[in-house]
């Protein structure tokens, strides 16, 4: 079962009143700050950093674990998801295995944060080196602050973090378990991303602004889309709407599945019994031509 905080039952005066403008405020409080204060991503980096041997955190095999740890997590869960939606289309007739909403609120959310604003939008036009590749840190490329467009081109990026980013979009998971293990569940996913930004930091692959300000971002898409498919008038009916479309779908494919496998066997038999009819011909042909020559 799947467990929704319902509008009417959110206290008044709470953050969950108005989680958009809190993820705005958290999203532009850190980037005028860190903007106005570029030094403060310098000396939390510098804590991480050894002279002459740069970012020994990433030596560490346990933390390295850690990070593969929170790269295939969240792609576990995509292909979970994207296994439910097969089982549907192959099974039509069966209900889906998650809820429809559950599963377009999250592939939304993957798609258009770190898919499409992060590495399709942000990355690519923001030029900002990564810690490890600053001069002030042991690298050969100038520091650019957060949100600077920089002017170098290069490939190895830094604003803002993917994988501050992805693994941010799974803190909504907390509000679809039972309500009484919501604020636990909520606290360890948060702390889980919270140690995957710091992990990055210690790496020397991202500064704070960059984890921070990618976390702000995911917030504000993330509490968009529950708007759009949870909250907005109307938006209860989409799981059955949604399922049905589903099964739609499952149907019109196993009847366009059903109707190439019949043009298949209906090939196949004009194609045997076409070699059927010639094999005897062919036969008598050459037996004729035997005839011939024992005569001669």
């Amino acid at each position: 079962m799947v467990y929704v905080v319902q509008p009417g039952q959110v206290p008044r005066g709470t953050v969950w009143e108005k989680p958009m403008l809190l993820s705005a405020l958290f999203t532009a409080t850190f980037s005028m700050l860190l903007s106005a204060f570029p030094q403060i991503d310098l000396a939390v980096s510098r804590l991480f950093y050894v002279e002459g041997r740069g970012f020994p955190a990433g030596e560490i095999e346990a933390l390295n674990t850690f990070r593969a740890v929170g790269q295939y997590f969240p792609l576990t869960l995509s292909i979970v998801l994207l296994f439910g939606l097969i089982l549907k289309i192959a099974y039509p007739s069966r209900p889906c295995l998650f809820s429809p909403r559950f599963t377009v609120y999250f592939a939304s959310l993957f798609l258009l944060g770190p898919a499409l604003l992060v590495n399709g939008i942000l990355k690519p036009l923001w030029d900002r080196p990564r810690p490890r590749n600053v001069l002030e840190l042991g690298g050969d490329q100038p520091f650019v602050p957060a949100w600077s467009m920089g002017g170098s081109f290069f490939e190895d990026r830094s604003f803002v973090s993917g994988e501050a980013a992805v693994v941010v979009c799974l803190i909504p998971l907390a509000f679809f378990v039972p309500v009484i293990w919501r604020r636990c569940v909520l606290v360890l996913l948060s702390a889980f991303a919270a140690a995957t930004a710091l992990n990055r930091i210690a790496f020397g692959a991202h500064f704070l602004s960059d984890v921070l300000i990618a976390a702000g971002l995911m917030g504000m898409v993330a509490v968009g889309l529950w708007y759009l498919i949870y909250v907005r008038p109307g938006s209860q009916s989409c799981d059955i709407k949604l399922d049905a479309d589903l099964s739609r779908l499952g149907f019109a494919l196993h009847a366009r599945r059903r109707r190439a496998l019949r043009r298949l066997r209906s090939g196949v038999a004009v194609g045997l019994s076409f070699v059927s009819r010639t094999q005897p011909a062919r036969g008598t042909r050459r037996g004729k031509r035997t005839l011939v020559a024992s005569k001669a």
